[in-house]
């Protein structure tokens, strides 16, 4: 059987299945023969929307199921008060918890739920595209928020923000906020890395030369 992963977040998520280098599609071309990738990501969401919304954003068909999700909200919740995207932090850490929560309702073990911060911002290059809407100070919040919330649910997880902030004098970005290809290629390394450990070599498949006896 065929691994299913499901990827849920916002547009850091959505803008992933992009060819050219997007997160989502490079691990579906890596593991193209040994799991089906459900890409969830709705970009302009926040964690409010995402868990009031739930049911109908996932359903859960009878006889269908996921082995394993990475979840990966925040970006959005921690634009400033006042703006329509905005999630105060307590409530950010509640609603994510409520996100795991569902997806572990529908079976996915707590180990097979990968819970991604939201990284750092180029403060400079967002404001001339996003102006007064994200700053890293806050950021840095909101991922600690998440990192307690798989802790609290025995979940892994990756601080990306982190693994962004090491990396700073890298062009990560392609408008403040949105990934590049060197962005793309941090998360892609991460969630790589954690589907590998769950899936090891085994392709349900046979391969074409063993079907012809070569």
């Amino acid at each position: 059987m065929y691994k299913r992963v499901l990827l849920f977040g916002d547009s850091q998520t959505e803008l992933g299945s992009n060819a050219r280098g997007g997160w989502v599609s490079s691990i579906a071309a890596r593991f193209c023969r040994q799991v089906d990738i459900t890409n969830r990501g709705l970009s302009g969401y926040n964690t409010a929307w995402a868990s009031t919304h739930f049911k109908s954003i996932i359903p859960n068909y009878t006889g269908y199921y996921f082995d394993m999700a990475v979840v990966w909200f925040g970006c959005n919740d921690a634009v400033g008060v006042g703006q329509p995207q905005h999630v105060p932090l307590p409530e950010y850490e509640t609603n994510l918890t409520l996100i795991v929560c569902e997806l572990m309702n529908m079976g996915i073990l707590p180990r097979n739920i990968l819970v991604l911060t939201p990284p750092t911002v180029d403060e400079e290059e967002i404001e001339k595209h996003f102006p007064g809407s994200r700053n890293n100070d806050t950021l840095r919040k909101y991922a600690d928020a998440a990192l307690r919330v798989a802790t609290s649910r025995n979940c892994p997880s990756a601080d990306l923000f982190a693994a962004f902030q090491a990396r700073s004098d890298e062009s990560l970005f392609t408008d403040g906020l949105h990934l590049s290809p060197i962005g793309n290629e941090i998360v892609r390394g991460v969630v790589e890395e954690f589907v590998k450990e769950r899936v090891g070599a085994v392709i349900p498949c046979p391969d074409w030369k063993e079907l012809a006896k070569i």
